[in-house]
Formats: structure tokens, C-alpha cells, sequence
């Protein structure tokens, strides 16, 4: 019951401040472009662009910000596990690695959230009291890393998309470029001056 209340209000909170983070990036994505190249309007395809990068983005940020929860209240599934260890080890014992994957099965089935980052771990040489405090940082560690990925990838669709969208505006500044040069090189008896004249 308990790992289904933590996984909707984790689902929750964490798409919700991911979409919103999106936002926030897409409309700076779109005001930049807008400002670097100021005479360029946004094709549809400009907007099918921006649509599939926000998807992809949304999904980054939601993980990342899940990512950043779990690190905030890690202390408290590594209290977790420590009263799992002294429940079932002596303190000074020594836990093998088939017995420290049991441990993190267990703690990514009470916590189901966990599993939409890991779900298997391996510890060696570590006495029970020793495990939940390693346990504890290496799933820190784990998650960094995991945020730092997800960032590149967030930065890597950024910069496909941007030039993608460059690329999509781009031709519609050609053809109004083309236009102009075709208007100054109309010759001048084909252009028609439109005058008045009165007649008595």
C-alpha cells in the first residue's frame, strides 16, 4: 500500500515539475531562435519540430527531477535498510553478495519507484554495518551519474532540434530573399506608376 501511495505521489510531482521545466525551456528554445534570426517565421514544420522536442524533453526532466528526490530522501531508504541488516545480520558479520542483491531486491519492491532507475546492485566484502551507510552513498553516486546522462541527452535533442528548426525557417528567409531580388530586377518599363490626370 505504501509503495503504491510513494509511486503516485512521486509520478506526480515529478511530471508535473518536469513538464513545467519544459516549458520553461521550450519557450526560451523558441525566444532565442526568434532573437537570433528576427526576420524568420516559424513553419508548421518549425512546430511539428518543437513538438516532438518538447515530448523528449519532458521525459528527461521528469526522470531527472525523480532522480533528485530519490537523492533528497535517501538517507531515509538508507535508515531503511539498516533496520532490515540488524534485523536479520549480526553487526559484525560479513554479508555475502548473493545476500547484498536480496537486499536491494527488497528495497526496490517496497519502493517501487526505485525500479525506473535500478533494480539489482552487488556488495562485497562489507559487514553489516558497514552495508547501508556504502549502500546508501553508491545509490547517490548511481543517480548523479544518471542525472548526468540525462542532461546530455537533454542538451544532444536541444541541439538536433535547433538546428533542425533553423533549417525549417531557414527556407521560408530564402524565398522571401528570392522575392526581393526578383522585385529589383523587374525592369523598369514592366513596372506600372500609377498617375492622375485631369482633363478640362
Amino acid at each position: 500500500m505504501w509503495g503504491l501511495f510513494e509511486l503516485l505521489k512521486f509520478s506526480f510531482s515529478s511530471i508535473f515539475w518536469g513538464i513545467l521545466i519544459t516549458v520553461v525551456c521550450m519557450a526560451l528554445f523558441f525566444f532565442l531562435i526568434r532573437g537570433w534570426y528576427r526576420n524568420a517565421v516559424f513553419t508548421p514544420i518549425s512546430y511539428v519540430i518543437g513538438i516532438i522536442l518538447f515530448l523528449l524533453l519532458a521525459f528527461q526532466c521528469t526522470m531527472i527531477v525523480g532522480a533528485i528526490k530519490i537523492i533528497r530522501i535517501s538517507p531515509y531508504y538508507e535508515a531503511q535498510i539498516q533496520q532490515m541488516v540488524n534485523s536479520h545480520f549480526p553487526s559484525d558479520r560479513e554479508v555475502s553478495k548473493q545476500e547484498s542483491e536480496q537486499l536491494i531486491e527488497w528495497l526496490v519492491t517496497e519502493y517501487p519507484i526505485l525500479q525506473h532507475y535500478f533494480n539489482s546492485g552487488e556488495f562485497t566484502g562489507y559487514t553489516s554495518q558497514q552495508l547501508p551507510i556504502v549502500m546508501g552513498a553508491e545509490i547517490r553516486s548511481f543517480l548523479r551519474f544518471y542525472i548526468m546522462r540525462r542532461l546530455l541527452w537533454c542538451l544532444g535533442f536541444v541541439i538536433v532540434g535547433a538546428v533542425l528548426v533553423i533549417r525549417s525557417i531557414a527556407k521560408q528567409e530564402k524565398q522571401e530573399r528570392c522575392m526581393r531580388r526578383t522585385t529589383r530586377r523587374m525592369p523598369a518599363h514592366n513596372r506600372r506608376i500609377p498617375h492622375t490626370r485631369i482633363r478640362r
